[in-house]
């Protein structure tokens, strides 16, 4: 027998491939636990929903996951295949669209306002919120980008713990899922009919108010547009990110991503109650812009309400019953804007402002949707003196439009 031993050396056996129709997208829903058929979905919904209200709201790392898993179910009902369709938005490679989008992001990127982009990471998250904003016009050249889009995609980066590639998805389900249709392109339609929208339930929801403003306005509309305008529009295009404290904005987007788009109607109605009593003594039409400016520097400050008081305000109003009818309504009577006549944002030339201070900074500029007047705003980086013309600082306009690809 021969005493030799013979050595055979066996490999493992290769990992299964992994079954055809899974994706990150799939694995991700998979780890949220959100169920595959609708009437799971729904039932799942609800309980994210009610986890939402509680006093607190989500923890940062359920929200992250919250936020991811909703946006990935977005992109499969809508037939897109990230990981193979995801990289292109993220290339390095620029074309001369490319190149015009990224100067314009550039120009915005230090007016961001939040503290992702300052401190010693400042310089590298500031790149990262570039390519983000770059990712997503690449994504939807209709809308490209707009000015106020680098407030919403530093908030989105920050939840998603700096990952680019989330962030855009967040963002795409934000403004394309969840939004109507025309909040920050061409007439700005969408805009428009919400801001309708909104005027009518300000007048069953908070009559008293609403009768109070449009005494003030004076006979015939003498002031265009609508008083509320100035600040609800504002609200309106930065989902509230220039107005209230960010703990109270992370929570509301938690609303709005779970509940939807009537969210963003419900908060202004609730910010205005809160505003009512204050507003009501007011005899001016300037009279009431010195009180907004001063209301505006509370609510950013987190003065008039807490977090949990304000979310019980927007439970409370429920859910806006036949909006879909109320907007078509709207949509059809309202007079298109010109795109080069849309909106301006209004950014003060201070510097070394803290971030506070450059969130403080920002308003909008509100046309008339009828005889084309506007109405403008500028609030000075520390709120005094609002609604005076003579400020030393004049703010700087920036057309609030999309970019032209």
């Amino acid at each position: 027998q021969d005493s030799e031993h013979t050595t055979f050396t066996i490999s493992p056996p290769p990992p299964p491939p992994p079954p055809p129709s899974t994706s990150t997208s799939d694995q991700n829903l998979k780890r949220m636990g959100i169920p595959d058929t609708h009437a799971d979905f729904k039932q799942w919904l609800h309980a994210m929903k009610m986890v939402a209200r509680l006093p607190g709201g989500m923890p940062a790392e359920f929200r992250r996951k919250l936020w991811l898993a909703l946006s990935d179910r977005y992109l499969q009902t809508k037939g897109i295949n990230w990981d193979e369709e995801g990289e292109k938005y993220l290339s390095e490679q620029w074309d001369e669209d490319d190149e015009e989008l990224g100067i314009q992001i550039v120009k915005d990127l230090h007016r961001t306002g939040s503290s992702l982009c300052s401190g010693p990471s400042g310089t590298i998250n500031q790149a990262k919120l570039k390519r983000v904003l770059l990712g997503y016009s690449r994504f939807n050249p209709e809308v490209g980008y707009c000015q106020g889009f680098n407030m919403l995609g530093a908030l989105i980066l920050q939840v998603m713990d700096k990952n680019e590639a989330d962030s855009i998805k967040v963002m795409i389900l934000l403004i394309e899922g969840l939004l109507p249709r025309g909040y920050f392109c061409g007439s700005l339609g969408g805009l428009q009919t919400d801001m309708a929208v909104f005027r009518e339930l300000l007048g069953t929801k908070l009559p008293k108010l609403a009768r109070h403003l449009q005494k003030l306005q004076g006979p015939e509309g003498a002031f265009e547009p609508p008083l509320t305008n100035v600040f609800t529009m504002q609200w309106f295009l930065t989902l509230f990110c220039t107005c209230l404290p960010i703990p109270f904005v992370l929570r509301i987007w938690d609303l709005i991503l779970i509940e939807g788009s009537d969210v963003l109607l419900r908060t202004a109605l609730a910010i205005w109650g809160l505003l009512e009593g204050r507003i009501l003594v007011t005899k001016t039409a300037d009279d009431f812009y010195c009180k907004m400016g001063a209301l505006s520097a509370e609510l950013v400050n987190g003065n008039l309400i807490d977090c949990n008081s304000l979310i019980q305000r927007i439970v409370d109003i429920g859910a806006i019953h036949d909006l879909h009818k109320m907007r078509e309504k709207h949509l059809h009577n309202i007079t298109k804007l010109k795109e080069s006549s849309s909106l301006k944002i209004f950014y003060s030339d201070e510097e070394g402002e803290s971030d506070e201070d450059s969130r403080l900074a920002v308003t909008a500029t509100a046309w008339g949707l009828r005889s084309g007047r506007r109405a403008s705003l500028g609030l000075p980086t520390n709120l005094r003196n609002a609604g005076d013309g003579k400020e030393k600082n004049e703010p700087r306009h920036f057309p609030f439009k999309k970019a032209v690809r």
